[in-house]
């Protein structure tokens, strides 16, 4: 018996399947030709849309149920040094269930009443496959008297059915973060004895037991694109369009296993936190662009030559702290910004040994945080609050791309063939100057604070330091260029034969 996503009471099984459900997805859609002459083309939709998780993640279940088998995670040869000398393979999968040393008699569980496994994994019976309701809308009208269109959608999803790892054996501590002063609002709880010392199942392990299931608190996701596109005129052709995204959601559920996604999932309030924030992978702003002119020339060939851009954050990203902020057993604790730094108790920090050994004072690292946070377009609107889940947005880029094509072509056999020469030039900025078209990364310093607890329950707390140019140092600034071949500037050559 462990807890329930409401921290009831709910008996779980490994030996039994969610319940088998019939998956119905009713849509309708529409398309009209708005004044019967195809100027204005109204199309859209709205619907039920199924889907699936991946596999792996129902197989945990039988894989990981913590009977016949077993994962032994040694910290030391010591600790398996009684039995393990006595372990030799066999050909029959169940000889050493059957056989087991007298010095290996902890290690495998034959039925579920032998005992508690250390780890294992679950499927809640009342789990549903993903599900959402999509409702999209978009036109496309000609402009009189010009060779452009002009195109608009909307596209609105909200979640039905949403997965989510949960782990059912947590209790949240009642004890608070303690900062020495009541100057700041970070009202997380504290696990003064770790996980393990408040447990809904005391037999089992705090951090163990992970079920998949279904999250209460539903997501959705909004992208709105508007553009113009123009036909052909004069050898002159192109579009351009920008697209607004926001999606929310509970978790991305960022892992290749029940563990991993439950743990990897950056939260305030503990993994099992049910709270909207930004998806991964809602970059709000793009725009993209095209312009081609072709000429044909001399009856036989033809010279194309176009220009191809892209603008858009370039990801997102969580702070977190470096370490288990709150000694939980699960190191994905959103970053809380102070009021004032100074109400954070710092330590001096050592880093290196030797020639180079360095210490950072206290002094130096709150001067680096602080102008970190002010630095930062994100953080620094999040002061007396808590950092969002991937609530920061690395830098913009804009990205030119230039192709040119020429075409040496003929008529054979009355068909039309074709033989195009291609140069593409990527990131053609750069090749303009090299300060243009370069990716910013994020420089190591995400995981801003660790921190640490003293007998009394204050928290103390250091910077991370970066490498920059060889030398240990304190950030004062989120992202670094990438100096690879990735951001820079390069050409492809290409060769091919048309026929139809």
């Amino acid at each position: 018996v462990l807890s329930d996503v409401n921290g009831s009471p709910k008996k779980y099984t490994t030996s039994e399947w969610p319940k088998s459900r019939l998956m119905v997805s009713p849509r309708i859609g529409f398309n009209l030709d708005a004044f019967g002459d195809g100027s204005l083309q109204v199309r859209g939709g709205t619907g039920m849309f199924s889907g699936r998780v991946p596999f792996v993640w129902l197989t945990n279940m039988p894989s990981n149920s913590g009977v016949i088998q077993n994962t032994i995670e040694p910290n030391g040869y010591a600790t398996v040094s009684k039995w393990i000398g006595d372990i030799r393979f066999k050909t029959d999968p169940y000889y050493w269930l059957n056989n087991t040393p007298a010095s290996a008699s902890n290690v495998f569980i034959k039925n579920p009443n032998a005992g508690v496994p250390n780890s294992f994994a679950l499927v809640d019976q009342d789990f549903k496959m993903p599900k959402v309701w999509r409702t999209s809308i978009g036109a496309d009208y000609t402009i009189p008297g010009t060779p452009l269109v002009a195109t608009a959608d909307v596209l609105y999803t909200k979640d039905i059915n949403s997965s989510y790892q949960f782990g059912a054996n947590r209790l949240e501590s009642t004890t608070p973060i303690n900062y020495g002063n009541t100057a700041e609002n970070d009202t997380r709880p504290y696990y003064p004895g770790g996980a393990q010392s408040t447990k809904y199942n005391p037999a089992v392990n705090a951090n163990t037991g992970i079920v998949l299931t279904n999250t209460n608190v539903k997501g959705y996701s909004f992208s709105a694109t508007a553009g113009l596109s123009m036909r052909p005129r004069k050898g002159f052709f192109g579009s351009a369009y920008y697209t607004y995204s926001e999606a929310k959601d509970v978790t991305g559920n960022p892992g290749s296993n029940a563990s991993s996604a439950w743990s990897g999932n950056p939260t305030v309030f503990g993994p099992n936190e049910q709270t909207l924030a930004n998806s991964q992978y809602a970059v709000p702003h793009n725009v993209v662009g095209t312009l081609s002119y072709r000429q044909a020339y001399l009856g036989h060939l033809a010279t194309t030559i176009s220009l191809f851009y892209n603008g858009s954050h370039q990801g997102r990203f969580s702070y977190v702290y470096g370490n288990d902020f709150n000694n939980d057993g699960i190191n994905a604790d959103l970053l809380y910004v102070p009021n004032d730094v100074a109400n954070l108790n710092f330590v001096d920090l050592k880093t290196g040994s030797g020639a180079t050994a360095k210490t950072f004072t206290v002094a130096e690292q709150r001067a680096a945080f602080d102008a970190y946070i002010n630095n930062d377009d994100y953080l620094s609107t999040r002061r007396g609050k808590y950092a969002e889940r991937n609530g920061a947005l690395t830098p913009w880029l804009n990205r030119f791309d230039v192709r040119l094509l020429q075409d040496l072509f003929m008529d054979l056999g009355g068909k039309r063939n074709t033989l195009q020469f291609s140069a593409d030039v990527m990131n053609v900025g750069n090749l303009i100057s090299s300060d243009w078209g370069i990716r910013q990364q994020n420089n190591g310093a995400q995981n801003l604070l660790r921190s640490t607890v003293n007998s009394g329950g204050v928290r103390s707390f250091t910077m991370t330091t970066i490498s920059e140019n060889g030398q240990t140092v304190l950030p004062t600034k989120a992202f670094r260029d990438v100096n690879t071949v990735s951001t820079t500037w390069y050409m492809q050559l290409g060769l091919r034969y048309i026929f139809n």
